[in-house]
């Protein structure tokens, strides 16, 4: 019996390009509604359920409802708003859940406060990308290290070394870059169970990267 499994990501085009891509590649059946994910989410599951494929396991790809962590929590609250309640009973249609967001100029108690959240993924794990996802054609980059204002300068400077070519890139390496990282969080944190290695690498988000985050009228100042 095929599974069914659900990834809210924070973009609406680098991350689905990356994910529709390399699972494709693998045999997965992807599901990609049009519309974003909101509280008045008009796709049922029915219509999603409709292209699900019988001998493929399937992933459904849908952009969440805000850009930023901090923005995302607040429009939660303010709605209260669940997966449940959007998919009536979801896990009964996904077997895994994944939130994927970019760690970019959110504070760490929001960073913290989304991961106690979302940390089970039968019911929704969150997936950090520090700084944002691109870093994974980034980290053997052998240059001196940058400061960037804006995470949009940070992109802008890797897409030119690559030739625009960022995201084929990723995709092509997706999975050794992943195994990668995984045996680097083992030696870096001495930790073999990679289950524990979420929060261990939020701590470390935390300490490494400093946040400062300034009013809306002089957003342009932000800087990680």
């Amino acid at each position: 019996m095929s599974k069914n499994i659900l990834l809210i990501v924070e973009g609406n085009r680098t991350e689905k390009e990356i994910f529709e891509k390399a699972f494709e590649k693998i045999g997965y059946n992807i599901i990609q509604p049009e519309e974003k994910l909101t509280i008045d989410f008009d796709t049922s599951i029915e219509v999603i359920r409709s292209k699900y494929s019988k001998d493929k396991d399937n992933i459904v790809i849908i952009e969440g409802p805000r850009n930023r962590i901090h923005d995302f929590l607040k429009y939660y609250d303010e709605n209260t708003m669940s997966l449940d309640r959007i998919f009536s009973d979801s896990p009964n249609y996904f077997s895994s859940t994944f939130l994927i967001y970019d760690v970019d100029h959110n504070d760490n108690e929001d960073v913290e406060e989304m991961f106690r959240r979302f940390q089970d993924e039968t019911t929704g794990m969150l997936l950090l990308s520090s700084p944002c996802i691109e870093v994974l054609g980034d980290y053997n980059r052998n240059r001196e290290k940058g400061k960037y204002n804006h995470l949009g300068e940070y992109k802008k400077d890797l897409n030119d070394f690559y030739n625009g070519q960022t995201v084929a890139l990723i995709q092509k390496n997706l999975y050794k870059d992943l195994l990668y990282f995984l045996e680097k969080n083992y030696q870096e944190f001495n930790e073999p169970n990679i289950m524990e290695h979420p929060s261990l690498i939020v701590k470390k988000i935390n300490e490494l990267n400093e946040r400062v985050n300034y009013p809306k009228e002089e957003k342009e100042k932000s800087y990680v």
